[in-house]
């Protein structure tokens, strides 16, 4: 063999032996990564971590840190979710996709907003006078309670004539119509849980929403910023 060809087949070993412990290299970092991936997903998904978020969030935003005892007792009963939550994600072989929709991410958000957030069972006229001087959340009967129950806001309000026929609450106050009745009993529960203002407004209310208890009931001037505030104010 040449000396020619005894230098190339030495590079050449010298090349396998950098590519093999390149190769040893990057399964070391592939697995520190996985492994740094791991204790990152058990981090996020910590109970203590998502406490310190919550009342951050609530110092950030103190209009609604008067939600904090309820979202804590939400993080309380499910506590142990994470360990069930990590076990699926190694059995995956992956690290499982973090879902935003825990409490504090409705509080740690940039830009939080700073006007009245109105949950309500309106009519279209009441819900665009609403709109001019408050951010709006319509519920509507087959998704009231889910809706209400993730929305956050800072009063729901009921529209007197928002069962009148054409409308998606139609027929809302009239007896026997159980299960509009049954969608607006959801929506007051939720709403009694969460601490949030039950207002009724509008004139001439049918006789099965008038014998209903509510914080405030508004004839007129329903949409009137400072009125609704006050009644805000009060539950902060």
């Amino acid at each position: 063999m040449s000396d020619e060809a005894k230098d190339a087949a030495r590079q050449e070993a010298r090349a396998y032996q950098q590519l093999g412990r390149l190769k040893s290299t990057l399964r070391e970092r592939e697995a520190r990564v996985a492994e740094l991936e791991k204790q990152l997903a058990a981090l996020e998904r910590s109970t203590a971590l998502q406490f310190g978020r919550l009342v951050a969030g609530a110092a950030r935003n103190p209009r609604r840190g008067r939600r904090l005892p309820k979202d804590l007792y939400r993080l309380w009963r499910t506590r142990n979710a994470p360990a069930a939550a990590a076990k699926s994600a190694a059995a995956g072989g992956g690290v499982e996709a973090d879902r935003i929709d825990r409490p504090e991410n409705r509080l740690l958000v940039a830009g939080p907003c700073d006007t009245l957030i109105i949950a309500g069972i309106l009519t279209p006229r009441t819900a665009s006078r609403l709109a001019e001087h408050a951010k709006v959340v319509p519920l509507y009967p087959h998704d009231a309670a889910i809706v209400l129950d993730r929305a956050d806001v800072d009063m729901v309000v009921v529209d007197a004539a928002a069962g009148e026929p054409g409308g998606p609450w139609a027929y809302l106050g009239v007896p026997g119509m159980y299960d509009r009745d049954a969608a607006l009993d959801g929506v007051r529960r939720i709403a009694a849980a969460r601490s949030l203002p039950l207002v009724l407004c509008g004139e001439a209310p049918p006789a099965t929403l008038a014998c209903l208890t509510w914080d405030a009931v508004i004839a007129d001037g329903a949409t009137d910023p400072g009125r609704l505030a006050r009644i805000v104010e009060p539950a902060h």
